[in-house]
């Protein structure tokens, strides 16, 4: 099973590294966000990188992907994607909420950092919370989209395909962590990376044909 996980957390990151990529190479479909999103899916790569690097190594203490989780995963990362939401955000009343939502992620955030316990292990209060405003962000930026024109060309609009692609990992992750907690005497190890590697693999999949279909579109 260890085997498994190992080449599922490969084939994800390659998936990830194309994303990367791709933004890069196609940045100019992109609007003044694109360092945002480019720095997000940067991170994320390089989070995945360096946690598949000490399992498969066994280099540094497990505790080591821990920190890397917290303060890059939970951390760093959100807190680009919510910038880069305020940015795609255009009503006025909507950025403030969504700029509201951001100040919440960083005062419960920085509280949770300051009174963690590592010894419980990953917080997955951090990540619940965190997921709950992503959601509420993104919902707010299909609602600023949907009442406009960009309505009609929603499917060259690369954004779009991105916020579906973080729903699809996010939404899909939340309820398998529960799960895998609540049924953890009859779930197998082995069903459960399988069931984080499908949810991966789709959402990351998405941002990528998303590259594929985007074009340049002004708001």
């Amino acid at each position: 099973m260890e085997w498994n996980r190992d080449i599922g957390l490969f084939l994800i990151n390659l998936l990830i590294l194309s994303i990367l990529v791709l933004l890069i190479k196609r940045r100019d479909i992109l609007g003044d966000y694109k360092y945002l999103m480019i720095a997000a899916i940067a991170v994320t790569y390089i989070i995945d990188a360096l946690t598949y690097y000490i399992r498969f190594t066994k280099s540094l203490p497990a505790i080591y992907t821990l920190y890397i989780y917290i303060y890059l995963g939970l951390g760093l990362f959100f807190l680009l994607l919510f910038l880069m939401y305020q940015k795609l955000i255009k009503n006025r009343m909507l950025k403030k909420i969504a700029y509201a939502i951001t100040l919440l992620f960083l005062l419960f955030y920085c509280y949770q950092v300051v009174t963690i316990d590592l010894a419980d292990g990953f917080p997955q209060i951090i990540l619940f919370f965190n997921v709950f405003l992503l959601l509420f962000v993104i919902a707010l930026f299909l609602l600023d989209t949907f009442k406009t024109d960009l309505i009609l060309e929603i499917n060259q609009y690369y954004p779009f395909w991105f916020s579906l692609g973080l729903i699809v990992v996010y939404l899909g992750m939340v309820p398998s962590i529960i799960i895998s907690k609540i049924s953890s005497s009859t779930m197998t190890s082995g069903l459960w990376v399988f069931i984080t590697f499908i949810i991966n693999f789709v959402g990351y999949g998405i941002l990528l044909i998303g590259l594929f279909k985007a074009k340049k579109i002004v708001r």
